[in-house]
């Protein structure tokens, strides 16, 4: 898969749960998602004009979710997103 099109994913499957979130009144896991995820965009900007590369916003969203203890989410991210179309 190419890298900009998993980012894309991502953030399709971030958008998700937090509306599941939401719903729920999960205002811990919005929080979590949104913070990780409100600054992907610009930074997918800067890695079209060439300034960074997407493998290093994959490397900075990695590093997120290990500090603030959400690896568990990526990961099942990862499993969901094998399973698109």
């Amino acid at each position: 898969m190419i890298e900009k099109d998993y980012i894309l994913k991502l953030i399709y499957i971030a958008f998700l749960d937090i509306r599941v979130a939401s719903h729920s009144q999960d205002s811990s896991t919005c929080f979590m998602l949104s913070d990780i995820f409100h600054t992907i965009p610009l930074q997918m900007s800067r890695a079209d004009k060439g300034e960074m590369s997407y493998t290093d916003i994959i490397t900075w969203i990695q590093k997120k979710c290990e500090e603030r203890k959400y690896t568990f989410w990526l990961n099942n991210a990862n499993t969901n997103i094998a399973n698109l179309p």
